[in-house]
Formats: C-alpha cells, sequence, structure tokens
C-alpha cells in the first residue's frame, strides 16, 4: 500500500480516499470522457440489432453481450 506519511490515517480521510478513488473508476466518469463515441456506438448498435427484426428479448440480450465487445475494441489503448 503507498502511504505518504509513517502514521495510520483517521477513518474520515480513509472514507474520503475510498469515495475519490471510487469516483475515479466510475462508469460515468469514463463515459462522460468520450460521450460522443459511446453515442455513436449506441445509436450504430441499436439500428444494427433494430434493422435484423429478432424479438425485443433476443435484441435486449444481444445488446447486452456486444455492446461490452465493441465498447472495448473501438476504445482500448493501442500499444
Amino acid at each position: 500500500m503507498d502511504r505518504d506519511t509513517l502514521h495510520p490515517i483517521s477513518t474520515e480521510e480513509a472514507k474520503a480516499r475510498l469515495r475519490a478513488a471510487a469516483q475515479e473508476l466510475s462508469l460515468g466518469r469514463w463515459i462522460g470522457k468520450r460521450t460522443w463515441r459511446v453515442l455513436a456506438v449506441s445509436l450504430a448498435g441499436g439500428f444494427i440489432v433494430g434493422r435484423l427484426r429478432l424479438p425485443a428479448m433476443t435484441g435486449a440480450v444481444l445488446m447486452q453481450r456486444v455492446a461490452p465487445l465493441l465498447l472495448t475494441a473501438l476504445f482500448s489503448r493501442r500499444r
């Protein structure tokens, strides 16, 4: 664990650090940085699934499984 000082931190300070770290990892923050890309992928995926003429439940399940893969492929950092 990485600490700046050798003394233990208070409970309130630990809670504040945990909240700050959780906000950095939240999905809302991630989407906020890439709003237009996420919107474009969502609309394109919705149009594609809508054109397939699948039952509503099948389309919803398909989007739940395919959308994370699309987002991962499109937004992964290129090395």
